[in-house]
């Protein structure tokens, strides 16, 4: 009888441990799914931004004083 009890121990161990790696499976992948949503804003942000440089740019040359 001792045997079966030690069986059981073992998948009981066992099935903690896979809900243990599964929690921590499902965390990481909503931790991947926030740091991807963060990287598009930021990616966004960088490409309004260089559009504002280049704005910049465009009237820094065609307002230079003298060229009227």
């Amino acid at each position: 009888m001792s045997k079966v009890t030690e069986a059981v121990d073992l998948m009981g161990a066992a099935s903690t441990k896979m809900e243990s790696l599964v929690e921590q499976h499902n965390k990481l992948v909503q931790e991947v799914q926030s740091a991807n949503e963060r990287l598009a804003e930021v990616k966004q942000m960088i490409i309004e931004h260089q559009g504002y440089i280049k704005g910049l740019e465009a009237c820094e040359e065609s307002c230079k004083p003298g060229d009227k």
